[in-house]
């Protein structure tokens, strides 16, 4: 996400309690609210059973027809309300804060980084005028570039990093860690002991677990941030997949997304990202063959490298779910070779209307329609990775607790499409197991490093105690690996581990911070089963994977990553990253593409960092 974000009034709680008491709200008579007292609601909305519903023809349980979500191909239809579009009588842009505007411009009331609860520096506005930027603002714990690290010695034996590192039991300062082939063998003070005349790293930098993205739509990730004009929040995901502005901005993509020709360079772009970022799995909804993404980051969908495929997952609605559908799901989580241990899904991407409030209780089998698997909850014995669930309720997330689901929170996300995000500090109280996802670039934040820097920012704003920066990491680490069930594998710096390792040239009075406050310049290293695939340029001949890496600038950096496995391998292994970047680019001019493909659009590919941030 280019423009770093965060949405400040109302604050979640008070926010959240005026969508469920509509009877006091000025959305009374709105579609998905409450009637009016006489029975009636805003045309053409009708009333049924006290709740103002769309009914359409041939729909006898009063159903919105729900639109399908960005990665499936049906058209969007029947979705009415485009969002919350700001006061005609306000002109955000004039540099004039008004009633219903946050800020504008340079207009920011009285509210300073200070005033939000930063150590300091320089807060701004967002284009929207709904929400401060933050990016700006400092915390207390501040963080400096370390010098480039040092090859101490070459050997046959491993790899040996030295560095300050991240366990899941605390920092070692100084430590080491210990990497023989694919596997982490040593992780202590000293790996002396163990080592066999290893290659010898001083990193001067931080060494942690790659992260783990939880939750993306890869294949999108090289489109920039989409901002609707005017800007405008929604109530829930099935608003703007149908908003025309939207459906026009993807359009280079979704015209062929069903197709390698444009899967496979997105997808393999969005991996290239995350490398550049430190994150070494990604859950990546893949919506094509997807064999062409066996090949650099884990696929935490498919294509690990960790055993058998082990998750399942939807992108519709949750509400279609029938008894039918119910009962193979249930079968793939009870049977008795190689059960489905995951099962993503949507939930509750939204705070009202499209019966988006109705989603958690049909999936946990309270759905009274007829064929919803009423009495057979999906909840079932941890599979469950609920993606969002922004309005859930206290008992509601103690169903959670009780079934062992999990959440993944995309907050920047969250709050540039709705302006609001899940209730992360009950669900941390709550000991929910949850993961932290940027959901992908056309509106969340554009890697990982950043939806921490987000969810940092959000947790000060909003005092949130249990959102620590230590927290943060632990949930793109550790509790990411277990929401995605690779945890008996991934996430740890642990002896018997594998070795998905990053490293960040950075050093400060909280390591954590300091992590979160990296960039791609300073991303030291990324090690995925022991292979380098990014890092610095000094550590290519010592780390990197294969002969054909290619060089990169990142802002004044020089960095190797290794994109092509051989100029001969299948499959596009032999792609190079000039390849992909030109597949995309062409992609969006529409260079090589039907008339009707011509776009001319080739200057927003989204590069692999941002400099100057």
């Amino acid at each position: 996400m280019n423009i770093r974000i965060l949405f400040l009034l109302p604050l979640f709680a008070l926010f959240l309690s005026a969508c469920r008491d509509s009877g006091t709200s000025s959305n009374r008579g709105k579609l998905g609210y409450d009637c009016y007292p006489d029975g009636t609601c805003d045309a053409p909305w009708t009333c049924v059973a006290g709740i103002c519903r769309n009914v359409v023809s041939n729909n006898q349980n009063n159903d919105i027809v729900d639109v399908e979500d960005t990665t499936d191909e049906e058209d969007a239809a029947d979705v009415p309300d485009a969002g919350d579009v700001p006061d005609a009588t306000s002109a955000c842009g004039n540099g004039i804060r008004e009633e219903d505007e946050v800020c504008d411009g340079a207009d920011l009331g009285t509210a300073t980084c200070v005033s939000l609860g930063f150590a300091g520096g320089t807060l701004a506005c967002a284009p929207s005028c709904q929400q401060y930027d933050l990016d700006g603002c400092t915390t207390g714990n501040g963080s400096a570039p370390t010098p480039p690290a040092d090859v101490l010695s070459t050997g046959t034996g491993g790899l040996l990093l030295r560095g300050v590192v991240l366990t899941p039991t605390g920092v070692l300062d100084p430590g080491e860690v210990l990497v023989v082939n694919e596997f982490i063998t040593c992780v202590a003070p000293s790996c002396a002991a163990q080592a066999n005349n290893p290659t010898i790293i001083d990193t001067h930098g931080i060494i942690s677990p790659g992260l783990i993205d939880a939750h993306n739509h890869q294949s999108y990730n090289f489109f920039p941030e989409w901002v609707p004009n005017p800007p405008r929040l929604f109530e829930n995901r099935y608003q703007w997949a149908a908003d025309p502005q939207y459906e026009e901005f993807i359009l280079p993509y979704t015209k062929h997304r069903s197709s390698n020709t444009h899967f496979c360079p997105g997808s393999k772009w969005a991996e290239l990202r995350c490398m550049a970022h430190g994150t070494t799995t990604l859950q990546g909804q893949p919506s094509a063959s997807g064999s062409c993404i066996n090949w650099g980051v884990r696929n935490a969908d498919g294509y690990h490298g960790l055993g058998y495929d082990h998750m399942h997952g939807i992108i519709g609605s949750v509400r279609d779910v029938d008894d039918a559908t119910a009962a193979t799901y249930m079968d793939y989580f009870t049977r008795a070779v190689d059960p489905i241990t995951r099962f993503h899904v949507h939930m509750a991407e939204g705070y009202a209307s499209n019966y988006i409030l109705d989603e958690f209780d049909s999936w946990a089998g309270r759905d009274p329609r007829p064929n919803r698997h009423n009495g057979l909850s999906l909840l079932y014995n941890g599979t469950s990775i609920l993606i969002h669930s922004i309005p859930l309720t206290e008992a509601q997330l103690q169903e959670v607790k009780a079934n062992n689901a999990k959440i993944v929170w995309s907050p920047s996300s969250n709050m540039a499409l709705y302006g609001v995000t899940a209730n992360i500090q009950r669900i941390l109280q709550l000991g929910i197991m949850v993961s932290l996802a940027p959901d992908w670039t056309l509106s969340g934040e554009d890697d990982m490093l950043a939806e921490m820097r987000f969810a940092r920012n959000y947790g000060i704003v909003n005092s949130i105690p249990e959102l620590t920066s230590q927290k943060i990491w632990e949930m793109s680490t550790w509790m990411a690996a277990e929401v995605v069930g690779l945890h008996m594998h991934i996430g740890r710096l642990e002896a018997g581990y594998r070795a998905d390792i990053a490293v960040f040239g950075r050093t400060g009075a909280n390591p954590y911070d300091a992590l979160i406050d990296s960039r791609a310049w300073d991303v030291r290293l990324v090690l995925i089963n022991g292979r380098g695939f990014f890092g610095d340029s000094n550590l290519q001949a010592a780390t990197a994977r294969n002969p054909y890496c290619e060089t990169l600038d990142a802002c004044g950096t020089g960095k190797y990553i290794c994109v092509q496995d051989s100029p001969t391998g299948t499959n596009r292994t032999n792609e190079t990253y000039v390849d992909i970047h030109t597949q995309l680019y062409n992609i969006l001019e529409g260079i090589g593409y039907p008339e009707d493909e011509q776009y001319g659009r080739g200057d927003e590919l989204l590069e692999l960092w941002t400099c100057g941030i």
